[in-house]
């Protein structure tokens, strides 16, 4: 008995010192864990609106209701700024300002996501649309400039074929059939893309495209 009523008096001395610790230990356990899932339900909760949103996005865009996808992708922006899904509606948006006759704000939409995009493979996608723009709006050095910010391979074609669009926007016929020449000589240019580039060869009025095959 006297052993266990040592170990008894112990335990109450260890309690005494360590009880209220140890209580506040366990209290601060359970609030992470509560705090924890808490977080996990908002983002899932937010990560579903997010995607509502973006999907009636798709589907405003799919029927031309070109406010309603400015709108969408405005509030994507404001409140998902970091998502891919905010990213891809500016895309979405940019299309429908022009459609919309604005280019101007699909300026501003593709520059977000040149800026800012969830996924870096965006980036040259939106900056080759804003040349586009520049090109149309007659604003070939800014045009060039943005062609020169993508480093991308894979769109490198894509900005030679615009440099020579430019080229031969200015008047300049034999820079521009330089440009287009060197992208015809890459062997794994699309067909697509090689029609299209012979296409303009041949308005230049000095080239002969080589019979098919």
């Amino acid at each position: 008995m006297a052993g266990e009523e040592e170990q008894v008096e112990a335990l109450k001395k260890w309690w005494s010192e360590n009880g209220k610790s140890t209580l506040a230990g366990l209290g601060i356990g359970l609030a992470a864990i509560v705090g924890w899932q808490s977080w996990q339900t908002s983002e899932r909760s937010q990560a579903e609106l997010a995607s509502a949103r973006y999907e009636q996005l798709v589907k405003d865009a799919a029927a031309e209701r070109h406010a309603q996808v400015l709108s969408q992708a405005e509030a994507l922006a404001e409140e998902f700024p970091d998502s891919a899904y905010a990213s891809l509606a500016s895309l979405i948006a940019a299309r429908a300002a022009v459609r919309n006759g604005d280019p101007d704000n699909a300026r501003q939409h593709l520059q977000r996501v040149a800026e800012h995009a969830a996924f870096p493979e965006l980036v040259p996608i939106a900056r080759l649309r804003l040349a586009r723009l520049m090109i149309e709006a007659r604003e070939y050095d800014s045009a060039l400039a943005e062609l020169g910010r993508i480093e991308s391979a894979a769109f490198q074609g894509r900005v030679r074929e615009l440099q020579g669009d430019i080229q031969h926007a200015r008047g300049d016929s034999a820079a521009a059939r330089e440009s287009w020449e060197t992208l015809l000589a890459d062997a794994e240019l699309s067909l697509p893309t090689r029609t299209r580039i012979r296409m303009k060869l041949d308005d230049l009025g000095e080239y002969t495209s080589p019979p098919p095959g």
